[in-house]
């Protein structure tokens, strides 16, 4: 008889807890139009639904909406009802809608940690960048001043681009236009790099 209480109180606690969790309100990054270029506009909200979850929607790389599903505004909703439309980001953990476009991903890796960074980048796989603060979302390759070091990623908002096109050793590419761009091998004193180079100054 004892067993059977303890069971019992057992299993009101576990349903209790599992109760619980699946009705927990899911966070979201907010934002909405120019607010999410904006860096310092930077907010998060509650979803007032437990069975909601959080969205992003784009317009190519730039972000024109993030929240909560069930506050999207009625000029974007539709964006979100193709389950193949690539516009509309569907998660549904906390504060997980802050990445960009699954369009636009870029090789992001550093060749101190590892070699195949330097030579052999076609072979690591592209991965999705944050959420664009800017309005364009870029790949880079980066060049450390005596050539030892190269690094590749994500540039998403406009300090970083700028700052990349300053460099002489830094090169930006369309993520857009080639999944992973930045995983071409160019040599900085090479046609393909002078050509590179030209195009995105």
């Amino acid at each position: 008889m004892k067993v059977k209480a303890i069971l019992s109180a057992l299993l009101v606690v576990v349903l209790a807890t599992g109760y619980s969790e699946a009705n927990k309100i899911t966070s979201c990054h907010s934002c909405n139009g120019i607010n999410c270029q904006r860096t310092d506009h930077s907010q998060v909200q509650k979803c007032v639904d437990s069975l909601d979850y959080c969205v992003t929607i784009y317009d190519k790389s730039q972000v024109l909406y993030k929240g909560c599903s069930l506050e999207i505004p009625t000029k974007l909703r539709h964006r979100c009802d193709s389950p193949h439309d690539d516009s509309c980001l569907k998660c549904n953990s906390d504060n997980c809608n802050n990445v960009g476009s699954m369009k636009y991903a870029c090789v992001q890796c550093d060749s101190s940690q590892d070699s195949n960074c330097a030579e052999n980048a076609a072979s690591l796989k592209p991965t999705v960048c944050t959420a664009p603060t800017a309005i364009n979302s870029y790949c880079y390759v980066k060049a450390s001043n005596s050539g030892s070091n190269i690094q590749r990623g994500c540039s998403t908002t406009v300090t970083d681009q700028q700052s990349c096109l300053k460099d002489s050793n830094c090169l930006l590419c369309s993520s857009g236009d080639i999944r992973g761009c930045n995983s071409l091998n160019i040599t900085f004193d090479s046609n393909a790099g002078n050509r590179f180079i030209r195009f995105l100054r």
